[in-house]
C-alpha cells in the first residue's frame, strides 16, 4: 500500500506555477485594481471634501469676525459723533429752555435706543467664536488657547472704549447740563478734547487684536 495517499500527497509543481500565475494574470489584476480603486478613491474623496469644507469654513469666520468689528467701530463712532454734534448744535443754537428741554428728550432717548443696540451685539460673537472653535474642531488646543487670549483682549478694549466716551454721556445729560453757559460748554469741550485723544489708540488695538483673531482661521490648517 502506498503510504502517502491522494489526500496528503504534496502539490504538483504544474498546481504551484498555477497558484504563482493566476494573481499575475490581466483579469485578475484588473479586477484587483477595480476593487482597490472602489475602496480608495471614495475615501480619498471624502478626504479632500472634509478638508475644502474645513478650509472654507474658517474663511468664512475670518470674513465675519472682520465684519463684527466693522460694524461695531461704525455703530461706535456714531454715537461719539452724535454726542459731540449734539453739543456743538446746542451751543451754536443758543435754544430757549423750554424747545432745548424737548430737543434734549428727543437726544438722550435716541442714543438710548443706538447705544441698547449696540450693545446688544457687541459681546456676544467672540464668546460664540471660541465656543465654535471648540466644538466643530476648527483650531489645535494651542490655537484655541492663543484665540482666548486675543478675545480677552478685545473684550477689555470694547470696555475701555465705552469708559472714555461715558464721561461725555454723563455730562450731556447731568441736570446741571447748559450749552449756553460758558463753564459748561467749557466742561464738555475738555471732555470731547479727552475722548479725542483717547479713543484712536483703542481703535487701532482693536484692530490689531482682530487681526490676530482672524488670522487664526486663515494659517489654521
Amino acid at each position: 500500500m502506498n503510504p502517502i495517499s491522494n489526500e496528503t500527497k504534496p502539490p504538483s509543481a504544474q498546481k504551484i506555477r498555477l497558484l504563482v500565475e493566476i494573481p499575475k494574470h490581466p483579469f485578475v489584476l484588473l479586477v484587483v485594481g477595480a476593487i482597490i480603486t472602489s475602496l480608495l478613491v471614495p475615501y480619498l474623496n471624502s478626504k479632500v471634501t472634509r478638508s475644502q469644507l474645513l478650509q472654507e469654513a474658517k474663511l468664512k469666520k475670518a470674513i465675519e469676525i472682520g465684519d463684527h468689528n466693522m460694524e461695531f467701530n461704525s455703530k461706535f463712532n456714531a454715537l461719539k459723533t452724535m454726542l459731540e454734534s449734539f453739543h456743538n448744535r446746542s451751543v451754536r443754537l443758543q435754544l430757549p429752555p423750554s424747545e432745548f428741554r424737548a430737543t434734549h428728550s428727543r437726544f438722550v432717548d435716541d442714543f438710548y435706543r443706538r447705544y441698547v443696540e449696540l450693545d446688544e451685539k457687541a459681546w456676544w460673537w467672540y464668546p460664540a467664536l471660541e465656543r465654535e472653535a471648540s466644538v466643530l474642531h476648527l483650531l489645535s488646543d494651542t490655537e484655541r488657547q492663543t484665540l482666548s487670549t486675543e478675545c480677552k483682549i478685545y473684550h477689555d478694549n470694547l470696555i475701555a472704549s465705552f469708559e472714555v466716551l461715558k464721561p461725555l454721556w454723563v455730562a450731556l445729560t447731568s441736570h446741571d447740563y447748559n450749552p449756553t453757559d460758558k463753564d459748561s460748554d467749557k466742561k464738555v469741550e475738555e471732555i470731547i478734547k479727552g475722548v479725542n485723544k483717547d479713543l484712536p489708540p483703542l481703535f487701532q488695538e482693536r484692530d490689531m487684536a482682530i487681526e490676530k483673531i482672524a488670522k487664526h482661521f486663515v494659517s489654521a490648517q
